[in-house]
């Protein structure tokens, strides 16, 4: 792409909007307080019913849309061909930015005329009130997209800063398919041409909501959302094969590991131990002849199981439990931090002890959970039983007279 950036500003910020009262505020503040201002910030709305709209409306730099009932890939190709600037970003509604983030995904595209896309390090998080960007500086890095094909690593758009003519190249933001619409567009963009990296982290991007879109297409139909991230996958494949002819064996090669992958899903949807079983077994020898791809294996699938395996009772996972642990086969060894309620993943300490609760006899994993998260633990005890001890008719008569003693 040779392309100059028009100006330092000439910059379309798009964001897709749809029942997002309780962030896109915060959103937008954290696209205004860019040390270097977008010329365009466009919120499309697909058909919000609660207070979002009013909220927008109370920012005049910002420019409304409507096209409500369309999803959002289409919402964000309807902005994009309702703006007109250089660069292109298109923000989640929310997700949030470190002041400096145009300024520095900007001068990275400036300084690397040939690059399609400027791509930022990420945070993720749950509250901003916890979230605290480190120092940004300007650190540009190699960066592409198919040197972990299937895996993009590229969670939101909401990091990803891109050419308008690279975008307009591809056919603008690929829509029809609403499951897999991102993953076409970085591995397209990618053979189009080079993109560029920082290593500052100045994109956050906010995790495990409900109301996402991605959360509740993981709760309610994974199995399908994998697949169909599969066949696009493999339709890119041989489209990288058309174009870079030396590579199209070994991509649809790569491709085999996303099947084992989809029996995983569809053996937590089903509850099936068995399936489960065989899955992680096919799945192993996939990663003995790729082990480099062990820890993305591992990220995606418990992206996808994450939302299904914290909600609910965790007895209703009992069987999956059993046979991942007492009954795992030794062949199963690169995949042990998909194990639920493994002590140093990123599952709640609640929800770890539920497992345990759920199929208790196994010492060993008490004392790694302990060991890991004795803390939390103890807290979570103490409240607890404070809580029982509130409700109990005998309980409460001392505890309300202990907390005036108290004070």
């Amino acid at each position: 792409m040779s392309d100059p950036v028009a100006t330092a500003a000439d910059i379309a910020v798009i964001i897709p909007l749809f029942n997002g009262a309780a962030w896109i505020r915060q959103t937008l503040a954290s696209v205004l307080a860019q040390t270097l201002p977008a010329r365009e910030i466009i919120v499309v709305d697909d058909g919000s019913s609660d207070d979002s709209i009013a909220i927008v409306r109370s920012f005049p730099q910002v420019a409304l849309h409507r096209h409500p009932g369309k999803g959002t890939h289409q919402t964000r190709q309807f902005g994009f061909a309702r703006s007109t600037a250089a660069l292109v970003t298109f923000l989640d509604q929310d997700d949030l930015w470190h002041p400096r983030h145009l300024e520095l995904l900007s001068t990275l595209l400036r300084d690397d005329p040939a690059a399609c896309a400027a791509v930022s390090r990420t945070l993720t998080y749950e509250d901003e009130l916890e979230l605290h960007f480190p120092a940004p500086f300007l650190g540009p890095e190699r960066f592409d997209p198919w040197d972990s094909f299937p895996f993009h690593r590229i969670d939101t758009p909401s990091f990803v800063l891109v050419r308008r003519s690279a975008l307009e190249a591809i056919g603008g933001w690929p829509a029809r398919n609403a499951w897999s619409s991102d993953v076409q567009a970085w591995f397209q963009l990618a053979s189009l041409a080079p993109m560029v990296r920082n290593a500052s982290a100045t994109a956050a991007y906010r995790v495990q909501h409900r109301e996402a879109t991605s959360t509740r297409w993981r709760l309610e139909r994974a199995h399908e959302y994998f697949l169909n991230i599969r066949t696009s996958c493999e339709a890119l494949a041989r489209e990288r094969g058309l174009s870079h002819p030396a590579e199209a064996e070994r991509r649809l090669r790569q491709c085999r590991i996303l099947e084992p992958m989809a029996q995983v899903i569809e053996a937590l949807e089903r509850v099936d131990p068995v399936l489960m079983r065989s899955a992680l077994t096919q799945l192993e020898a996939e990663l003995t002849r790729s082990a480099a791809a062990t820890d993305l294996v591992i990220g995606t699938l418990s992206w996808y199981m994450r939302p299904t395996l914290t909600s609910g009772d965790a007895r209703q996972w009992r069987p999956l439990v059993r046979t991942l642990h007492r009954g795992q086969p030794h062949t199963i060894r690169h995949l042990g931090r998909l194990v639920p309620f493994h002590p140093e993943s990123a599952y709640p300490t609640a929800v770890l002890t539920g497992y345990l609760l759920a199929e208790p006899w196994q010492p060993r994993a008490w004392w790694q959970l302990l060991r890991h998260r004795g803390v939390p633990i103890a807290l979570s005890g103490m409240g607890r039983r404070m809580r029982f001890l509130r409700r109990s008719p005998a309980g409460s008569p001392w505890l309300r007279r202990g907390c005036r003693t108290r004070t």
